[in-house]
């Protein structure tokens, strides 16, 4: 069963515990308790009726350093991040340093690097294992506007033969989960058969201005692949 995940988002990427302003509490699927895995449905707000039809997978871009980045994240997934932050960057790195390959940094620090270093990209398939990075999932600096960069990053971790990307992810709130969304329909919730394109990534609120994201993939900045 899917729930909303509340992501309390850090001034640098994800909020600490007591960052209010943030995104839905029902991000994507919810990760198991520790040392379990339960097989996660599809459904999400707004719960669509009937039954979604099953994704096949696609051929999907996969290093070495990529595949072990997905797996260690998808461990997090179920297992405490002892010795990290648990927000959403994180999260991230406790998936990159658990590979053996050092890295530190917030959400915005991780960007400029890898942008420096000529890392990031705006493909929309990525590759498995790649960060993907987010604007605007909330009002960090509450003045109201869609102006808040690099707020959230996930790790990529699988690809549907349609585009829509399987994000791992983490919020202090509701634990760590994982979150579906597509560049091709950035601005569907849904496909026609009912299956998720985009989990809602923000808060909904009375005094959001017009033109506002609230899906994933409209708030989406782009990906980061960490090379071999």
């Amino acid at each position: 069963m899917r729930h909303l995940l509340l992501i309390a988002l850090l001034t640098t990427g994800c909020a600490g515990r007591s960052g209010m302003p943030g995104p839905l509490r029902t991000l994507g699927r919810t990760a198991a308790p520790a040392q379990r895995v339960v097989a996660p449905s599809r459904a999400t707000e707004p719960v669509a009726e009937g039954v979604s039809t099953p994704r096949s997978r696609a051929p999907r871009r996969q290093s070495a350093t990529g595949h072990d980045i997905a797996q260690a994240a998808r461990h997090y997934l179920n297992h405490s991040l002892d010795g990290y932050r648990d927000d959403c960057s994180g999260f991230v790195l406790a998936a990159v340093n658990r590979t053996g390959r050092a890295m530190n940094g917030n959400t915005a620090s991780l960007w400029q690097d890898m942008d420096e270093d000529g890392t990031t990209h705006h493909r929309k398939v990525p590759n498995i294992g790649d960060f993907a990075f987010f604007d605007n999932t909330y009002d960090r600096n509450r003045d109201g506007r869609n102006n808040d960069d690099l707020t959230h990053i996930g790790v990529v971790i699988d690809v549907d033969e349609d585009g829509t990307i399987t994000l791992a992810h983490a919020g202090t709130s509701a634990g760590r989960s994982e979150l579906t969304f597509n560049l091709h329909q950035p601005n569907d919730h849904q496909a026609a058969d009912g299956s998720v394109l985009n989990d809602y990534l923000r808060r909904r609120r009375s005094s959001d201005r017009a033109g506002t994201p609230y899906l994933a993939g409209q708030m989406w900045r782009g990906f980061a692949t960490v090379p071999d």
